[in-house]
């Protein structure tokens, strides 16, 4: 009997914590992991191919106070939690920067399509009743795919570039109401970008600042409509050389509205409150092959965070220009 009772508590505990099947919006956009530039404006039109890869890891979830959660309380047993979360995603990006202008800015879009594994171990036991459950697994596959079917960018002088970018997310990823092992996040989400850049020493520096927000949908097979979502994010890019690049970026992703829905058990409940997370990233980039191929790889942690999980990242991407649809001959 109580080992099953501790079977439930660990069921419960990380449907609640690890937001198994639902339980509070996740934002379908982390600040920090893209590169300074990334959302420059394209000066020369044409097709580029990207791929971003993306390892992270963590063992602490936060509540809202900000302190790490490792005990729960159930009358006068303390049950001692412990989970380890990593995971792996790869996004390999077409973009296609073209020769149309609208509003006289040049018109661009994307495809990103999204591939995702991880991996979790938890562990729950009573050190005075000596009774302890462990449960790990995994899960791999698609996740939801981002389309950007509009962006818009000006530059002004080379000394400001300025971007539209409107993003999709397509919830096409596993999902299953109540299930543990989810890829996807069960709703779409309409995302709004407004990246703006101030460049000095022939844009051998540049400055980003780029507010975006989260419009989310109702999640699928249940009665709950995940809040929408703010996050700014501020940086800079300097070039060393011709060929070398350091950056620092820094975001902060806030919930800024109520989950809504009779699907929503958590209201008037310790996980009733809005989340949120900042996150500090270093990187270095390096143009290889005439100026056509970039490799890039940082490093990126969350502080600041509360009623989420707090993680470390390791990024590497690619940038591939192949001059192709640059309608020239």
């Amino acid at each position: 009997m109580k080992n099953t009772l501790f079977k439930l508590l660990m069921v419960l505990f990380f449907s609640i914590i690890m937001n198994n099947g639902y339980a509070q919006s996740v934002s379908a956009y982390q600040p920090g992991l893209l590169n300074v530039r990334d959302w420059a404006t394209i000066e020369t039109p044409g097709l580029l191919f990207m791929d971003y890869n993306y390892w992270n890891n963590s063992d602490s979830y936060i509540d809202r106070f900000g302190n790490k959660v490792s005990s729960l309380q159930i009358n006068s047993t303390t049950l001692d939690l412990s989970s380890q979360i990593s995971g792996y995603t790869n996004v390999p990006v077409i973009f296609y920067a073209s020769n149309l202008k609208i509003l006289k800015g040049r018109y661009m879009a994307s495809i990103n399509p999204i591939f995702l594994s991880s991996n979790y171990k938890s562990n729950i036991q009573s050190t005075t009743s000596g009774l302890e459950y462990t449960s790990s697994g995994n899960s791999g596959g698609i996740g939801d795919m981002a389309i950007m079917p509009l962006g818009l960018g000006w530059s002004f002088n080379n000394k400001i570039d300025l971007s539209f970018l409107y993003t999709v997310y397509l919830p096409i990823g596993k999902y299953k109401t109540g299930a543990s092992d989810n890829l996807g996040k069960g709703y779409w989400t309409h995302q709004i970008q407004l990246p703006t850049y101030f460049y000095i020493k022939e844009k051998a520096t540049a400055f980003l600042i780029m507010p975006t927000i989260e419009m989310n949908g109702k999640v699928k097979d249940a009665d709950m409509k995940a809040g929408s979502r703010f996050t700014f994010e501020y940086g800079i890019s300097q070039y060393l050389n011709s060929w070398l690049e350091l950056e620092i970026l820094n975001g902060h992703n806030w919930q800024i509205a109520n989950d809504k829905g009779e699907d929503v058990w958590w209201n008037g409940t310790p996980l009733d409150s809005k989340d949120q997370t900042s996150n500090v990233s270093l990187g270095t980039g390096i143009w290889t092959y005439k100026s056509r191929l970039n490799l890039r790889i940082k490093y990126a942690m969350d502080y600041g965070t509360k009623q989420r999980y707090q993680s470390n990242f390791l990024s590497f991407s690619v940038i591939f220009i192949p001059n192709l649809l640059t309608g020239t001959t």
